[in-house]
Order: structure tokens, then sequence, then C-alpha cells
């Protein structure tokens, strides 16, 4: 692509264009100075089938993209400069290969991605392109030691909270060559200002050794929200016959990690517990940033993981059909304080359990639990994805007529290699999970669950029904932002008629499901710009509904909204764009996902169908108590008030405190012309008792006025002379009118709803003061950059 030779496939069809890639043979090729001595070639990431030869001759060859390989350099090339070559073959046809020695494994799309250990969303999936890639994805290193190496090591960073002592336990992995007369491992523990806490250190005698350092009066590492991230710094040396032969700098940070499972009416609770505090999740789930991983720059990983945290999360989930994240992801993690849940590598699909397989599959789990043991952030090691869903629901089993399906994986090896290795982090078989792999998942009565039902079947309103104790996946799609989604269709309408524009539109049925959601809720768009907007506004409230109702029953101790990110300019659940530009759907999770959260609900699941009985809750996930007095007013869309209620709530941190509403608030006279405000603390809860479609409202009517902010800022103040719901300033649209690229113009706030007669202010920022002028009021004062709705 860079060199010209490929078109961009993101844009148009040209995904329909790329595929001889992946079915090609490729070939890469350097010279390489081979040193004296013993020397091996260490490859981190090969794509995926590879042989490696040097000098003619093979080192060996790979079938597993997520491993680290090593290689033995022959003696006798020493001192030569000599070819290096590694040849990557298609991959398709050995994943059709093993598909006829295992038989038939149920998946959810055609290609044979179960066969082979490569990223499984490769291949495409509900959100993402198939591009088949193939090269040197990570790192090459030659190495040359003598005596000893380190293989694997694992830095354990724990708190020993009813002692008020920590500890970090260094555990090495070491290979001996036998010419060695004494190694040794050593370790100095310096703490977050730089004093030396401890040193400890022992003689290697055979494959592994292990030294530990008490901490005294620890400094806590600490979830985003609940205090500071300190982390210490661990010096790790192997010392081979006096001399220091390799050395490793970790950063572990000590807290303590698990997860609660109390009994309750219901079945069982399920909650992280952090410190000895249950932390109520706010999360996204986690794609790989983009199909060709150096695209995926440190820049753009940071950039997302920031506006995560900006969106009011304190966890990313890492799905299991891509990737174990790098470095950059988890230090980065580690100093904003946002928790990692993260999925080991298996998605959606029945896997082979084979001996060949299981070792694969071993041999993954051992290098990434040891590759991220020493971040705090990591706080939860998962089986896969919807793979025991799958067995249990979705007539695998009837297919697989007793095969193996993973049950072996994820209920024998992934929890043995994470117990061996990492006993400071729990362990969860699989997302959904009802605590093993013969127990149901689809249940709400037990663990984590998935909420699809919503999307799939019937509308967001049914979200209201369920009381999980935890939701590890929920979600909505919508249209990326208008100029992410024109750059990709460069011709045509904007919208579901355009078959290049459903071509980028991967959900099973989404054409009818998108229609579905905006006509039950919003009504029939008048021309693709109103598409796009009331698809984009009907996500939003989907996950507004969706994680408010969750974040209000004591029940559930998170949420984790599907997705964060997109790969490609895709219309998906994501509520960032391949772009990196925030949907609508951003700004409405970044209020419901604020620490301390004012929401009006109904009492009980599935009462929202009874008007009238409703509770305003306050959500407070912080650590100090919100004393907060709340005033809840029955309105007229005309903005009169009917009824009002005044009461005080004192919660205390990490909890939640509710008080009814008296009838004469929350039954309406009038359900189309009446809405509950609550106000508390700056904060407004809204409720309306009747869809748009079937309020019958008139079309949204408000005044704007565009003023300098200053050099590169602009406010547009939009007065309301109706009711305006979901008011945005769409800043793409401006910027792509004004001559500037989309990414350098940015909206400080979207989707405002005001009474008639109330004021908004828009912050604009990115647009130079040679814009000024009457085309720039013009273009700020409505049409398709400010857009409210309104029937």
């Amino acid at each position: 692509m860079r060199a010209g030779l490929l078109e961009d496939p993101d844009v148009g069809l040209g995904e329909l264009d790329q595929h001889w890639v992946g079915a090609s043979t490729w070939l890469y090729s350097t010279e390489l100075e081979v040193p004296q001595g013993g020397s091996e070639l260490v490859f981190d990431g090969l794509d995926t089938i590879a042989e490696v030869r040097l000098s003619g001759r093979s080192l060996g060859s790979t079938q597993d993209q997520h491993l680290r390989y090593r290689f033995r350099v022959p003696t006798d090339l020493a001192g030569r400069t000599v070819p290096l070559t590694v040849t990557f073959f298609p991959v398709v046809p050995v994943a059709e290969a093993s598909a006829e020695q295992v038989g038939p494994l149920p998946r959810p799309y055609a290609f044979p991605y179960p066969y082979v250990r490569k990223s499984a969303c490769n291949f495409g999936w509900d959100w993402g392109p198939s591009y088949l890639t193939a090269g040197i994805w990570r790192a090459v290193q030659l190495q040359t030691w003598r005596g000893a190496r380190l293989e694997e090591l694992r830095v354990l960073g724990d708190l020993d909270l009813g002692r008020e002592t920590g500890q970090v336990a260094v555990t090495a992995d070491v290979v001996l060559d036998g010419t060695a007369d004494e190694v040794r491992l050593r370790v100095r523990l310096t703490d977050p200002d730089g004093a030396i806490v401890g040193t400890d250190e022992c003689v290697v005698t055979g494959v592994a050794a292990s030294c530990r350092v008490q901490v005294d009066r620890p400094q806590v590492w600490h979830p985003i929200g609940l205090g500071e991230q300190p982390r210490y710094t661990a010096l790790v040396e192997l010392v081979v016959d006096g001399e220091v032969t390799e050395h490793l700098v970790r950063r572990p940070g000590l807290r303590s990690v698990s997860v609660q499972e109390p009994a309750d009416e219901r079945g069982r609770r399920w909650a992280l517990v952090v410190n000895g505090r249950r932390v109520r999740v706010r999360g996204y789930n986690w794609i790989p940033e983009d199909p060709f991983v150096a695209e995926a720059t440190p820049e753009r990983v940071l950039e997302r993981l920031d506006q995560a945290v900006a969106g009011g999360a304190n966890l990313i989930r890492v799905w299991g059909g891509g990737y174990v994240v790098d470095e950059t992801f988890m230090t980065a993690c580690d100093e904003r304080g946002l928790l990692v849940w993260h999925d080991l590598l298996f998605a959606c699909s029945a896997y082979d359990e084979s001996s060949e397989m299981l070792t694969l599959v071993r041999a993954e789990a051992e290098q990434a639990v040891s590759a991220l043991s020493a971040h705090p952030s990591l706080v939860l090691w998962c089986g896969g994805n919807e793979c025991v869903w799958g067995w249990h629901s979705w007539g695998w089993q009837q297919e697989l007529d007793g095969r193996p399906w993973g049950a072996g994986i994820y209920g024998g090896v992934l929890p043995e290699v994470v117990s061996r290795l990492d006993p400071t982090r729990p362990y969860v078989g699989n997302s959904p999970w009802s605590g093993s792999v013969w127990a149901d998942p689809s249940e709400e009565a037990v663990g984590p669950v998935h909420l699809w039902k919503e999307w799939n079947d019937r509308d967001y309103s049914h979200y209201r029904e369920s009381d999980p104790p935890f939701v590890a996946e929920l979600g909505w799609c919508a249209p990326p932002t208008w100029s992410t989604l024109r750059a990709a269709v460069p011709e045509g309408d904007l919208d579901l008629t355009n078959p290049v524009v459903r071509h980028h539109l991967r959900a099973e049925d989404g054409v009818i499901k998108l229609d579905r959601g905006v006509a039950q809720n919003v009504g029939s768009p008048v021309d693709p710009d109103d598409w796009i907007y009331l698809s984009q506004v009907v996500q939003a409230r989907s996950q507004v509904a969706a994680v408010e109702w969750l974040r209000s029953r004591e029940r559930c101790a998170g949420v984790v909204v599907w997705q964060l990110n997109d790969c490609w300019p895709a219309i998906s659940w994501a509520a960032v764009d391949g772009e990196g530009l925030e949907k609508p759907v951003w700004f409405a999770l970044r209020r419901s996902f604020a620490a301390r959260l004012l929401t009006v609900q109904p009492v009980e699941p599935g009462s929202s169908l009874t008007p009238g009985a409703f509770d305003v809750v306050a959500v407070n996930d912080g650590p100090e108590p919100w004393d907060v007095e709340v005033r809840t007013r029955r309105l007229s869309v005309a903005g009169h008030e009917l009824a009002a209620a005044t009461t005080r709530l004192s919660v205390p941190g990490g909890e939640t405190g509710r008080a009814r509403l008296p009838d004469e608030v929350g039954r309406p006279a009038d359900a189309a012309g009446e809405l509950l405000l609550a106000e508390a603390d700056g904060l407004r809860s809204w409720w309306f008792f009747a869809k748009d479609v079937d309020a019958g409202r008139p079309d949204p009517g408000f005044s704007a006025r565009v003023q300098r902010a200053g050099p590169d800022t602009v406010a547009v103040h939009v007065t309301a002379q109706t009711l305006l719901r979901d008011l945005a300033l769409f800043p793409d649209r401006a910027a792509v009118a004004l001559g500037l690229a989309p990414r350098d113009v940015r909206v400080d706030d979207m989707l405002h709803t005001l009474l008639p007669g109330e004021s908004a202010t828009f912050l604009l920022a990115g647009v130079p003061q040679d814009r000024d002028g009457p085309q720039l009021d013009a273009l700020l004062s409505g049409g398709p950059v400010l857009r409210a709705v309104g029937r």
C-alpha cells in the first residue's frame, strides 16, 4: 500500500481486491553476520505458517502467530555473512487440511479460523474485514549467550491487606548449557521514590529460580478514581560465574485482586475486588486497533486508551479474537489506573483438543502470562469469548456428536497455567460464565453475562428487564462519523440503500436491526443525513438506557460496553470510529459512566412497562461519601412544572442510594406530552414517558449564535425554542466544510437535552481565526452540522 502497489482496501469495495494477498507465498530475506560462539535467532511473532532458513538450511518452521520462537544458529556458520530467509505460506490450505483431520468445528463464519493459531478476526468478523495478513509482525533478535539465559520472567506484586505488607516475587525460567560453574538470580527492588527496599538472590540449580522481596508499609497501586498508581522498580540480573550476563527491569505495583461471588436471592453475585474494595466496573471491550498491526502505532493505542479514560472507563476488556496486547498497552493502563481483563485467544468457536493443539495452547498461555505478569493493571485472565456459551446454546452439541470442543482448554490447560504461573490473579473460564464449562452461561443468575437479545431481537427498553450480577458485553450498532463514512464511500448516498455502505456493515441482519431500532424509537429518516444522525442517536440512547439501569442495580457490579474502538471504517458497535473520532455514543457514555451518576429508573426489572413506579437513584463509585439533595419534577414538554418532589440521599463511597418518587410525580396524565427531570449537584437525568415516534412533537426549534472564544476555538451558543432532545454539533462536518482535517476539529460535548428557553454552549476547537465570517456563522447555525431530534 505504501509503495502504491495496492489501493487502500478500506475504501469502497477494495477489500474484495486484496484476497490474493492471503492466498500467496511471501519471502522475507536479508543478510546476517553470524557471530562467533553460540547464537540463537528469536522471532517474537511470525504470522503464521512459516519456514526459517539460514544459508539455505532450514532452522525450523512455525504454526502459531501468538508464539515466540527460538532457532539455534549452526556453529559452522560463525564468522560468515549468509542469507536469512523467512517464507510465509498461505494459511487457509493448512487450516483446511487440519479440518479434514479434526472434523467440522462449529463457528460463526465460513473461514476455518479455529483450526489454526492465528488471530480469529483476521479472517473477518461482524465488525471487521477479511485481511489475511502474513509476515514478521513482532521483533526479531539475534542473541548470543554463555552458561545461562533467561527463558521467561515473572514478576508478581502482591499485597497482604491483613498484615499491611506487600511482596514482589520474581521467578525466572532459566536455560543452562552446562558450561558455567555457578549461575545466580539477583533482584533489587526500589520503591516509587527511588529508595532501595530490599534485595534477594539465589543459586540457579534447575530450570527455575525464585527470589522474593518483602515490602513493609507498601505504597499501594489503586484503580483510577480510588487512589494513586505508584509502581516499584525490580532490577533482575542473571549472574554467570560472577559476571552479569543479562538484566531486565520490570515495574510491578502492589495491590490485591480477587473475584467475590456471594450467594443472593437470585443466585450468586460476581464482582472484582481490588485492595479489599469492590470495584464497580465501567468498561469498554477492546478489539485489535487495526488489521495491519504496524498501523496500530503506540501513539494511536495511547490515544484510544485516553479516550476510554476520558469516557469514564475504569476497565478495558481485551477480547479473545485478537492478540495478546503489548508493553505499550499495558504500561499505559498501569499509569492510568485502567484495569485490564484479558481474554486468552479463543472466540465464538469450538476448538480442537488434539495433543498438538494443546501443546501450542499451553505454550501461548505460558508466554502471555509471563510477559504481562508485572503489570498491576492486569486483574483477570479469561479463557476466551463465547465458546462455552456456544456449546450450551448454539446447537453445537448435535454437530459435534460427542467430539471435543474446548472444554479441556478452558477447564484444564488454561486454569492450570494461570494457577501455576500467576496465583495473584483470578481466572474465569470464558465470557459469559456460570462457574463451570458444564454450566449454561446464558442464565443471568450467576457470573458475567452478555446481553445481545435487545440488539438482535427486541428493543433497548428491554435492557431494564435484566438484573444480572455483571455484564461483560452489550452494544448497539450505528454508523461512524459522517467524514469517516464519506472517506470510505466516496460516491452515492450515505445510507443503507448504497451497496458500498452496506459493505461496511458486517452485523448479521444489520440492515434489518438498524432500521428496526430507528423506526421503533424515532421514526423513519427523511434523508441520508437524517439516517446517520438518528441511527447514532438510537445507539447513544440504547447504551445510556442499559448502562444507567445496570449501574442503578445494587446487584450489578459492572458493565462493559461492546466496543470502544473500530479497526476500519465500519457501521459497528464502536464508540470511537476507525479514524479515532468519537461518535455521539461516546459523549453519552461519558455522562453515564461518570463516577457520580444521577438517574431516574423503574423500581423493578420490567416495571418500565407500568408507568408510575420510579426511583431516583444516586450512584457513587468514588471513595468519598456523597450527600446530595435531589429535586425531581414532572414537566410538560413546554417546560411547565406539573408536580415536584425533593429528597436527600446520603450515599457512601462505592454504594447506591435511591428514593421512591411519589405517584403524583412519577405518574403522567399525558405520557406523550410529559417527562421527568431530576437535578442535583449540576447533574441532570431525564425520563421520557413516550418514545419520540409516538409523541407527536413539533420539529425542533432553536437559535444559534457563534462567538470567537480563543485563537483556535469558537463557541456556539444554542437557545431552545421547543423541547430539544440530543442536540448535537458535528465537528467533522464543520471541518470538511471549512477545508480542515476532520481529526483537527473537536467539540467538547454533545447530545444536550434542553427545555424551551434553556441554552447550551458548544466549544469547537481547531477552527483558526481565518475561517471567521458569515460562512462560519451559517455553517454552525443548523443544517447537517447542528441537529436535534424532533417529530
